[in-house]
């Protein structure tokens, strides 16, 4: 297994994705920043600008949509890539069972993903509450209780991420449509955003529907790359 990710690594092209991660951070911290900025400004036409666990929903949002997106086009990659071009008799003639192979291709993507998506999450939550923190903070309640919202709030987000993209890539695949499964995952994204910054709880509900439902479509397209055969 070892092995087999070191040669995922060796010969997918992560800089893309790396920069693409770097990219929705820097978002997130601009859309973070002006949620900040406008709760501190004494602004109170909307409660919810003057709470710091709303501002850091408004964070995550742009974090899950961006990082949904930077799961995708690495999936494209490291699954349908090999199984859909030129590489196809490359991918099939390894001499590994096809079942490890797609182990550790997903191994590989799901190590990624979930990494630079809690790099991506601390960096971004730690500027802003380091920013709130000198500015005067418009956090109330305990530390701890505030802690715990937000590793709620990351736990579901990358639960669903692993939804999102799940459902999205095998749609795709299916379709052999880049366009489609980029489009789908758009408009789960879309859903998912509106009910994050409506109720955290629905959305909480909602991502680990989309995470249950991705289950079996995560397991068809694996059946569906063991059995492919070369044209």
């Amino acid at each position: 297994m070892k092995t087999l990710l070191k040669l995922e690594l060796k010969k997918t092209r992560l800089w893309p994705c790396i920069f693409a991660g770097l990219a929705v951070v820097a978002a997130a911290l601009a859309l973070g920043g002006m949620f900040l900025a406008i709760g501190h400004t004494g602004s109170r036409s909307d409660r919810r600008l003057s709470s710091l666990v709303f501002v850091l929903q408004m964070a995550t949002v742009i974090l899950l949509v961006g990082f949904s997106l930077v799961a995708a086009a690495l999936c494209n990659l490291v699954f349908i890539e090999p199984y859909t071009g030129r590489n196809l008799a490359l991918t099939l003639s390894c001499p590994v069972s096809r079942g490890r192979i797609l182990l550790a291709k997903l191994v590989f993507a799901g190590l990624f993903t979930a990494l630079s998506y809690s790099a991506g999450a601390v960096i971004t939550l730690t500027v802003m509450l380091l920013v709130d923190h000198l500015v005067g903070s418009l956090g109330t309640g305990s530390p701890g209780g505030l802690l715990g919202q937000v590793l709620l709030m990351l736990a579901t987000n990358l639960t669903g991420l692993v939804g999102l993209v799940g459902i999205a890539l095998c749609l795709g695949f299916w379709k052999r449509s880049l366009p489609i499964m980029f489009g789908v995952l758009l408009l789960m994204d879309a859903v998912v955003g509106n009910l994050l910054s409506l109720s955290p709880l629905l959305s909480a509900l909602v991502l680990l529907i989309i995470f249950l439902a991705s289950l079996p479509a995560w397991w068809l397209l694996h059946r569906t790359l063991i059995k492919i055969e070369l044209p």
